[in-house]
């Protein structure tokens, strides 16, 4: 999954990082990459689907990457 999040584009995966490696909120990271929050949210959609579409398929329908984190 590291190579997944590494090959996003640059937005996205510092969304990630922030959110769901470093443990920050979606408030948070929006404060800290000075973007609107529904923006974070965004990428981090955006980030999911790269991600869960290059998941085998037995993986990938019963898992959500980050699902419930950071409100």
């Amino acid at each position: 999954m590291l190579s997944q999040v590494m090959g996003l584009p640059e937005a996205q995966r510092q969304s990630v990082l922030l959110v769901y490696v470093e443990g920050y909120s979606y408030k948070d990271a929006a404060e800290i990459m000075e973007i609107p929050i529904g923006t974070v949210m965004s990428r981090l959609a955006a980030a999911r689907r790269v991600i869960t579409s290059s998941m085998p398929t037995e993986v990938s329908a019963g898992a959500t990457v980050g699902e419930g984190t950071g409100t």
